[in-house]
């Protein structure tokens, strides 16, 4: 599974890719914490002893596209503090924690992601898993994470970014494309 660090860069590379001009810095702020937010369900197992198969433990409910939705509605009732449109606060939080269940699924190991909850407790992978993951033992933590940033660095991080900028360097040459049409049908 994707570390929760890279899950939170998800909405950055994001605003980075398609921003037409800055965005706030609070609504990639909560977009980044709506990204990781979902991996909170990973403590239910361990603090309040839910059961690992359970719908409400790891991987579960938090990591479904309703629960994105409610924290995009969320969003969008409070985006006057974000000081954007309701749709934009919305759809930005909305879509930066659904993020995070598309990219569990496509992970190689760990469990599959109740998507779909509450309309259904089946629990997916997606039919392409690039992904590499292992899970995380508390007694190798330290030497884990680093290896684990490492794998995601050069399989997500790095890719996730230069996409982000090849879409960002394509909408500038097209901007500057349909601005220059523009002048000559002016003149």
């Amino acid at each position: 599974m994707p570390m929760t660090t890279t899950h939170a860069l998800v909405p950055i590379a994001g605003a980075l890719a398609f921003a037409t001009r800055p965005v706030p810095w609070r609504l990639v702020l909560v977009a980044a914490v709506a990204a990781a937010a979902p991996d909170v369900d990973g403590l239910a197992h361990h603090f309040l002893h839910v059961p690992v198969d359970s719908v409400y433990a790891h991987r579960g409910a938090a990591h479904s596209l309703f629960a994105a939705l409610a924290a995009g509605l969320l969003a969008a009732a409070f985006h006057r503090w974000f000081r954007v449109r309701a749709a934009t606060a919305g759809i930005v939080v909305g879509a930066a924690m659904a993020s995070h269940g598309m990219l569990d699924m496509m992970t190689d190991s760990g469990l599959p992601v109740a998507y779909l909850w509450p309309l259904s407790s089946l629990r997916l992978f997606a039919d392409w898993r690039p992904i590499h993951s292992v899970p995380v033992h508390m007694t190798h933590l330290v030497a884990q994470t680093f290896a684990r940033l490492r794998s995601e660095l050069w399989q997500l991080i790095i890719p996730m970014f230069a996409v982000a900028i090849a879409i960002r360097a394509a909408r500038s040459i097209g901007s500057r494309g349909n601005t220059s049409r523009r002048s000559r049908r002016k003149t």
